[in-house]
């Protein structure tokens, strides 16, 4: 089979038409044997490759969700670049609008306007997720979630379709009704960015917002989850820039010690300008394939533009439009699969977009444990890693340079 996916047959009943499935997925069932191989891939990963699912004889044999990550992971260590499942996480930007105006954000005097997500192209796209087999939903990008109306409108929504929920935050909109409709509806985890522990390194990377009423807002809703017996994850992290390292120390002291917020994290990458060039000046290169390629998260734009990549890069990594195509055609266009061409040959730094790019990425076993359960799990396991590995010396990351 090639890269297109000819060899591939649909499955119209509940058994296969070949006698092995080896990477079955909700619509496809493998009929015509294994796929092109790679030249990157050890002999080792090669033979876990080419191994079928124990007793998969069709479609129905295993359930979807897993189907799915064993069918992700093969297509990522063969170098598939179409015959892969929809993404398992998609990164949405339901507002552009924000009540700060942090230099290391990308909006900041880039003149965007204060414009949401329109109705009709976020729900569809919810739906869409949903019926690709999707596992997560980050509510993030360019804009503070919170000043969309909608928000818990589309938490609700996502728990109807079981898409699990990240809200990314600044912090300043955690008024005591927000904080109250967010318990009562449910999230699977809420990320709040607090870049300092002192007020004056805080209003450096947060301009118009302040520090002890963030804090205040954070530490209430600890209590308050506590209070409720809510299972969201409640997470507070600082990104590492050169005025927050000195602060590390004191950071993880202060908000380990309150009791209700589960994890607290020290992020590594940084989209601004300074962290983007401190990203890039890592020496070694990169091994393996961007995994993102292969699982998400795609970004959505609030005005439907569909990105392979963060949103620094988004412009210059559009995959198309959503008023155009459907999110199953933008991620198995010819943008898409080109990328992934590209990375599965090992050939990233040919594009200058991928040679650039200061996005940390695991080690390759970190992805593939990663691959094998829900986006969810991942996303609470991520800081947990880090700090693993920063304890004890481990090796979690590659080096960024493509």
């Amino acid at each position: 089979m090639d890269s297109t996916g000819a060899g591939w047959s649909a499955c119209s009943a509940r058994a296969c038409s070949g006698t092995t499935c080896v990477r079955a997925t909700s619509a496809r069932c493998c009929a015509a044997g294994p796929s092109s191989r790679p030249t990157w891939r050890s002999a080792g990963w090669r033979w876990w490759a080419m191994q079928p699912v124990p007793g998969c004889r069709g479609c129905a044999a295993v359930p979807r969700r897993i189907r799915d990550r064993v069918a992700v992971a093969r297509a990522w260590l063969r170098g598939e670049t179409s015959t892969i499942p929809g993404p398992a996480v998609l990164a949405i930007e339901t507002t552009v609008r924000c009540n700060l105006r942090c230099p290391m954000c990308p909006r900041t005097g880039a003149g965007y306007p204060a414009e949401d997500m329109p109705d009709a192209m976020l729900w569809r796209l919810l739906d869409e997720h949903a019926a690709l087999g999707g596992d997560l939903v980050w509510l993030n990008g360019l804009g503070e979630p919170f000043l969309d109306a909608r928000l818990f409108d589309v938490l609700a929504r996502c728990r109807e379709l079981g898409l699990g929920t990240v809200v990314a935050t600044n912090g300043t909109r955690l008024t005591a009704e927000h904080r109250r409709r967010l318990l009562e509806v449910g999230c699977d985890q809420l990320l709040v960015s607090i870049e300092g522990v002192t007020e004056r390194t805080y209003r450096h990377h947060r301009p118009g917002g302040r520090l002890a009423e963030v804090e205040a807002a954070v530490r209430s809703l600890a209590a308050e989850k506590r209070a409720a017996g809510s299972r969201m994850v409640l997470a507070v992290q600082m990104v590492r820039m050169p005025r927050t390292i000195p602060e590390e120390d004191a950071f993880l002291a202060r908000w380990r010690s309150v009791p209700g917020v589960d994890l607290v994290r020290l992020k590594d990458e940084e989209f601004g300008a300074e962290g983007y060039e401190l990203a890039r000046s890592d020496a070694p290169l990169r091994h393996s394939p961007c995994r993102i390629l292969w699982t998400g998260p795609l970004i959505v734009r609030w005005n439907g533009d569909v990105a392979a990549c963060h949103p620094r890069a988004a412009r210059r990594m559009h995959l198309g439009n959503l008023h155009e195509h459907s999110l199953l055609e933008l991620w198995t266009g010819p943008e898409a699969r080109r990328l992934r061409r590209i990375h599965a040959e090992r050939r990233a730094g040919e594009d200058p977009r991928c040679a650039e790019c200061p996005v940390s990425r695991p080690r390759r076993p970190y992805v593939l444990a990663a691959m094998s359960v829900r986006a969810g799990t991942v996303q609470r396991a991520i800081p947990i890693a880090e700090h693993v590995s920063r304890r004890w010396g481990l090796p979690f990351l590659e080096n960024r340079r493509g």
